[in-house]
């Protein structure tokens, strides 16, 4: 079984943006930790980590980008807020991942870019990951929320394209 996993920011810099919105789909349901509602970002990203945990070696994590921006941005967060344990590390990179940018060639093309090729339309495709910080801003939270679910979508809907379309390159269930 896969679950999607992603992240929405303000920003590239995890030394000055914050991470605002963190989703994961698991059994066609999708939870969403937002900073909005629980207003404190440490303890967003914790109980993201803690859900993380539970995640048993018959599953997969699948995302766009998650081992070399997701991850590491959340990590380096809670370092800055002072709440980082190195155990943090471990327990999520003991997990089966499936990083879909890496896989893809590691080449800077955007989610949006894949999804296009394999023809993979989005719920809400005026609704860009360029434009999170301003809805941030504005408090248009539904729009941040229906970008991330789109965004957990379209990665698992890319996920099974190519695993219809290359099998024997990507064994999981």
């Amino acid at each position: 079984m896969v679950i999607i996993f992603d992240i929405e920011t303000t920003g590239l810099d995890p030394q000055n943006n914050i991470v605002i919105l963190i989703g994961m789909k698991r059994k066609n349901k999708i939870k969403q930790w937002k900073l909005w509602k629980i207003k404190d970002e440490a303890k967003m990203i914790l109980e993201a980590i803690e859900e993380i945990e539970k995640v048993d070696q018959n599953e997969t994590i699948v995302g766009y980008n998650n081992l070399k921006f997701d991850v590491p941005f959340m990590l380096r967060r809670l370092e800055i807020l002072k709440k980082m344990k190195p155990e943090f590390w471990k327990k999520i990179h003991d997990k089966k991942w499936f990083d879909l940018y890496q896989y893809l060639g590691d080449d800077y093309k955007s989610l949006k870019f894949w999804s296009l090729k394999a023809g993979i339309k989005r719920s809400f495709p005026e609704l860009s990951g360029k434009h999170v910080p301003t809805f941030y801003k504005n408090k248009e939270f539904k729009k941040i929320e229906q970008h991330n679910k789109d965004d957990l979508e379209t990665s698992e809907r890319l996920f099974e394209f190519l695993k219809e379309k290359n099998p024997e390159f990507i064994p999981f269930k």
